[in-house]
């Protein structure tokens, strides 16, 4: 199809054309959406199990707190335990053969964005310019913002969430005593994870779609 009948170069096309690619040999190290969901339940489960220690620094000590902080606890249990067994059996499983796996999936990869960076080159030069432009200007934002936001703490990964836990699962029959310092870091640690997870997430998204806009025009030089 020529450039000048084609729909407008967006950023929603490409993130659909981007989810659309087939997942390849490794498919399975990727986390399904379902474990991921289970996840935020849990990730709302320790919020919720950390919240009567909370407000008992400024409320006198009543039942309901008790059966908040035990529904947060095994709201905990219900959303990390499914992922975690599953990553441990993928894990297990594929231990053997990783290099290989990974080096099919890379293969497969290239194939897939060279060819949607084909499709790309169809559109005129002062489109996949600006969308380049506009990549890049996107992701310095980004970086900067959270950056601001988080610190370094992105760095951690899941270390914070992982202290959280082990001080929920440390202190699971008392929890409505816990140290306020304590409490803060337990409510706090999962909240940054999730901001430094999706801007993570929409960072490297960011990056794809800068790539892609510079293979494009790579490949309408290489054709002239």
């Amino acid at each position: 199809m020529d450039a000048e009948h084609r729909a407008p170069l967006t950023f929603a096309i490409l993130d659909a054309k981007i989810n659309a690619l087939p997942q390849g040999p490794v498919s399975a190290l990727n986390t399904p959406r379902w474990a991921w969901r289970l996840s935020l339940v849990g990730l709302v489960g320790m919020i919720a199990a950390f919240m009567p220690s909370l407000l008992v620094k400024w409320l006198a000590p009543q039942m309901w707190m008790v059966g908040l902080a035990q529904v947060g606890l095994a709201m905990t249990v219900v959303g990390f335990l499914p992922g975690f067994l599953r990553n441990l059996w993928v894990l297990v499983r594929d231990l053997r053969h990783h290099r290989a796996g990974m080096v099919a999936q890379f293969d497969h990869d290239v194939a897939q964005l060279r060819g949607l960076a084909t499709w790309m080159s169809g559109y005129p030069r002062e489109t996949l310019e600006s969308t380049l432009r506009y990549a890049r200007m996107g992701h310095e934002r980004l970086h900067s913002r959270l950056g601001m936001l988080l610190g370094g703490i992105d760095r951690l990964g899941l270390l914070p969430v992982l202290v959280s836990l082990f001080v929920l699962l440390r202190n699971w029959q008392d929890l409505l005593h816990l140290p306020g310092w304590l409490v803060i870091l337990g409510l706090l640690a999962p909240i940054l994870w999730l901001i430094g997870w999706l801007g993570a997430e929409f960072s490297r998204r960011l990056q794809l779609y800068a790539f892609l806009c510079d293979e494009a025009l790579l490949m309408q030089e290489q054709s002239t």
